[in-house]
């Protein structure tokens, strides 16, 4: 078995890495294991983080039900609004 040493160390001025230590306080089981866990989901996203947002929001709008009425003068929308309706298209 092949080990590597890495010597980490918080400086706890700095918030950040006081928060850091924070988190690892609780730990019961290896601080080690926590640490390794952290650094590969940090390396490995590889779009999960679009995924679930992308089902996040699929899930809280599936009972939502819209419904299309037309447009008078005073009813229409900006273009702003429009650009996001575009954008949540790609959710549904």
């Amino acid at each position: 078995m092949t080990i590597k040493r890495f010597s980490l160390r918080f400086n706890l001025d700095n918030e950040a890495e006081r928060k850091a230590w924070e988190h690892l306080q609780p730990v019961t089981d290896s601080k080690n294991k926590t640490i390794i866990t952290a650094i590969n989901a940090y390396f490995e996203t590889d779009g999960r983080m679009e995924t679930i947002i992308r089902e996040t929001i699929r899930e809280c709008l599936k009972d939502i039900s819209v419904v299309k009425t037309e447009e008078t003068s005073a009813e229409k929308i900006s273009e702003e609004e429009n650009i996001l309706m575009d954008s949540l298209d790609m959710f549904m």
